[in-house]
Order: C-alpha cells, then structure tokens, then sequence
C-alpha cells in the first residue's frame, strides 16, 4: 500500500476495553493479570514461556468445558493495580518493571520474565501498585 495521498479516516478506537477470545477449559476470574497464550487465546497470567501481556481482566469469565473462543472476556489495557509481591521490595524498586508469577502476583524476575507492568507505589509490605500501560500487545 503506498504512502497517503489524502486525508484517511483510521477508524480511531479508544482501546481502554478490548474484548479477547478466552481459551478453552479456562476461567477467568475479574481483576486477573491476563495474557494470550501462543494460539492467541486469554488465559491468566503465568511464568509460562510463549505468554504475551494485555491486560486486567474486566469481567470473570467461565469457559470451563468450552472450545477455544466460545466466550470472551473484556480486558482492561492501561491504569494502575494492586498486586501480591514476591520477594524483597524497597522504595527505590519505583519504575522497576515486574513480571508475572501468576494471575495474582508479580516478581522483579522470574524464568520467562512476562513483563505486566511497572512498579508506582508499594501500598503494604505484600503488595505493589503497577502501571500497566506500557506493557500490554
């Protein structure tokens, strides 16, 4: 397609909900770290190879004794959450990116390093708040 010769109309979305096919025999519960998994479906955030970040999951989902995209979930793609921590964190951790440990949880490493967000604030000596917004595809 060559370059614009003319004003185009992009079709400008706001993208703060984006709705994602769930994968099958998987639930989602509301408020999850979630990610689509190699074949593109949601499923929770995990310390799994081959997992891409989009999101806060919106709405719980059931999709237990479902195929691959019978239901979808909404998905949250920016603002700031509060999560488990795992491992030591100090004040100066603010602006470090963490990675997924599990749907509920989120380390400075792990063994795949599914980068979810970075920290903002340390609200209570187990959890941390992180900005989404740079992470999610």
């Amino acid at each position: 397609m060559p370059a614009l010769s003319k004003p185009y109309e992009s079709q400008e979305k706001e993208g703060l909900l984006v709705a994602y096919p769930v994968k099958g025999n998987t639930r989602i519960w509301k408020g999850a770290l979630v990610c689509v998994d190699s074949s593109g479906y949601l499923v929770p955030a995990s310390d799994t190879a081959n997992l891409r970040f989009v999101g806060v999951a919106f709405e719980s989902v059931d999709n237990l004794g479902g195929a691959d995209g019978d239901k979808k979930c909404r998905v949250i793609k920016r603002g700031t959450f509060v999560y488990n921590r795992s491992g030591a964190f100090s004040q100066s951790d603010l602006g470090v990116v963490v990675k997924a440990t599990s749907d509920n949880e989120v380390a400075k490493s792990t063994t795949n390093n599914i980068a979810v967000g970075t920290v903002v604030a340390l609200p209570s000596s187990t959890t941390v708040r992180i900005r989404i917004d740079n992470h999610t595809v």
